[in-house]
């Protein structure tokens, strides 16, 4: 059952990165590179711990976190790979959509 959830969750969040690149209209490379920065390097490493186990960067690991993780992925991804790359404000509207809480405020 636990490796059931984890699955479908990694999922979820995989088709969000997926669907946030579409329509923002990223390269192919900064969308494969934020997939493999995001399943690869974060959350192999919170997967291998458990989802269920307190985490120090999520706590709780909801998949509204994860979100906010996936954004950071394709932020991070576009930095090494686009010139110019995505705007902090650009990726909050994303966040916004999806409905999370933690990128109500204004932080630009």
């Amino acid at each position: 059952m636990h490796d059931e959830e984890s699955y479908r969750r990694r999922r979820r969040v995989v088709g969000f990165i997926v669907q946030s690149t579409h329509e923002l209209q990223v390269p192919p490379i900064v969308k494969y590179s934020a997939l493999c920065l995001f399943t690869d390097r974060f959350y192999s490493s919170i997967s291998r711990k458990g989802l269920d186990k307190v985490h120090w960067l999520l706590d709780p690991i909801s998949e509204s976190n994860l979100q906010l993780f996936a954004l950071a992925s394709i932020w991070i991804s576009s930095k090494i790979h686009s010139s110019p790359p995505l705007s902090f404000k650009t990726l909050k509207s994303l966040g916004d959509k999806s409905g999370d809480k933690l990128l109500c405020r204004s932080y630009c």
